[in-house]
């Protein structure tokens, strides 16, 4: 069995989109714990809409991550999710 795909009612798919994320006016907020905070926010987000994250890595005006989704998904509405639920709770 090929491990790389995801299976699922005959559907056979591997679904990857990497998202950046930038802070407004560039500006270097994605410091110290507030970065790890987002991470985890990131990661929550996540497990409860069933996305895996592959890698993830935060700078000090952006962050990007990679991730794997479902077939029934839009990356429009993944982006929107997690900016709405960074921006909400930690900012």
């Amino acid at each position: 069995m090929d491990n790389r795909y995801n299976r699922h009612n005959r559907r056979k798919y591997s679904f990857k989109v990497h998202i950046v994320l930038v802070t407004k006016y560039h500006k270097q907020l994605l410091k110290g714990s507030i970065a790890g905070d987002v991470k985890q926010k990131i990661f929550d987000i996540a497990n409860t809409r069933d996305y895996e994250i592959i890698a993830i890595e935060t700078y000090k005006d952006h962050i990007h991550f990679l991730l794997s989704y479902d077939t029934t998904d839009k990356v429009f509405d993944i982006v929107r999710i997690v900016k709405q639920e960074t921006t909400y709770h930690l900012w």
